[in-house]
């Protein structure tokens, strides 16, 4: 069958494979005990390392009960750590996809969430496929642009978690969601956030990435990214910043930038070109005193924590013609640090924040508040109740 179904278009395959396996689920879910009353929990199929993560963590700690398996391939770096907590399956097996079908929950990261394929069950849906268990979209990170393929109807899904009053406020005033659907309860990964904060003398840069039609390879260099952040961590000012107050500077892109990090340079042991299968993002979050980044929502993270952030955008209008268009977030009407143009000016605003401390400035914690008006660690708590009050599989 295997041999049969590779010479099939991939969408008409997932049809075809789901066709054929939905009276087995159905089976399966009647006399099989490990494919009944299913949370299945995914982020991205290879990874687990965000709000999937810590959701599933949630679960085999709090609620050891609940029949609970992750998404994710056996050669990922984060396996032994997810399958330390409990049962995993491989992202696309058959298995994931009985599982798929047999779930009462589908709990995830991304759009279709615990799909066998992310994308392609994004498309599918849009053709009125979809599986029968309750899909739970816990995000990726906090959306503050116009991300016109999470509208409503283009994603149908049964509970769409927000993490702050202003994002809350802008989705459900713009995506259009019956009402009830997107809630605000917190980013399941913030819990981790204030319970293992530990600063450790380090600066993170962390830039998001550009779209997927942004020169790479051979043009990357050419490109103003490029020459931005190289002339950052090449700038003589900023290793003297760091030798006189004993910093080390991280340098992280967006995993869809990683494959052009080799690209990057560094002039110094104290700035460290970090590969994402070495580093966890949470975990230099949680270690840096400031943030510097251009339009990374990871600034929502570093803000949580009470810690300074500066947007280092010095291509405004490229980044919108490659990336998302603009929300409801102003970065210099909301934005909890200063927006700089040059390298110049990152480095001027880099020793304020050192010069203070790494403390915020007023204005900065003012708009922190208002964006964040609760931040706990009830949030995985809150996500597994409003979940839980879901109604039952259709």
């Amino acid at each position: 069958m295997k041999r049969v179904l590779s010479k099939v278009p991939a969408y008409l395959r997932n049809v075809l494979l789901l066709i054929f396996l939905w009276p087995i689920a159905a089976v399966m879910r009647r006399v099989c005990p490990s494919y009944r009353n299913l949370w299945l929990v995914a982020e991205r199929g290879f990874d687990a390392r965000d709000n999937g993560y810590w959701f599933f963590r949630y679960l085999r700690k709090q609620h050891p009960e609940i029949n609970a398996c992750f998404v994710i391939g056996p050669d990922s770096p984060d396996y032994s750590r997810i399958a330390a907590l409990g049962r995993t399956v491989p992202m696309a097996s058959l298995r994931h996809y009985l599982m798929y079908l047999c779930a009462d929950y589908l709990v995830a990261t991304h759009v279709q969430p615990a799909a066998p394929d992310i994308w392609k069950f994004y498309h599918l849906r849009q053709i009125g496929i979809r599986p029968r268990g309750r899909q739970v979209f816990l995000q990726h990170g906090i959306i503050k642009d116009n991300m016109l393929y999470l509208h409503y109807p283009k994603v149908q899904v049964d509970l769409f978690v927000s993490g702050g009053k202003l994002e809350y406020d802008y989705l459900t005033s713009a995506y259009g969601f019956p009402e009830g659907i997107i809630r605000q309860i917190g980013l399941c990964r913030f819990d981790n956030l204030l319970r293992n904060n530990s600063p450790r003398n380090e600066i993170l840069v962390m830039p998001t990435w550009r779209g997927s039609d942004y020169p790479s390879g051979e043009a990357f260099p050419q490109t103003a990214y490029y020459r931005n952040f190289q002339a950052l961590l090449n700038s003589p000012r900023l290793l003297e910043l760091l030798e006189k107050h004993d910093l080390k500077l991280i340098f992280y892109p967006h995993i869809e930038m990683q494959k052009e990090l080799g690209q990057f340079t560094s002039p110094s042991d104290r700035i460290v070109l970090a590969g994402w299968e070495h580093y966890d993002v949470q975990t230099l979050l949680m270690q840096c005193n400031l943030l510097i980044t251009d339009y990374s929502s990871v600034f929502f993270d570093v803000g949580y924590m009470g810690k300074p952030v500066i947007y280092f955008q010095f291509d405004v209008e490229d980044f919108r013609k490659y990336h998302y268009q603009e929300g409801y977030f102003s970065y210099e009407k909301l934005g909890f640090g200063p927006v700089v143009k040059s390298v110049e000016e990152v480095l001027k605003a880099l020793e304020g924040a050192i010069e203070r401390g790494f403390k915020s400035e007023p204005l900065y914690q003012v708009r922190l508040d208002t964006f964040f008006p609760m931040r706990d660690e009830k949030n995985c708590e809150r996500t597994f109740e409003i979940i839980s009050s879901l109604r039952e599989p259709h």
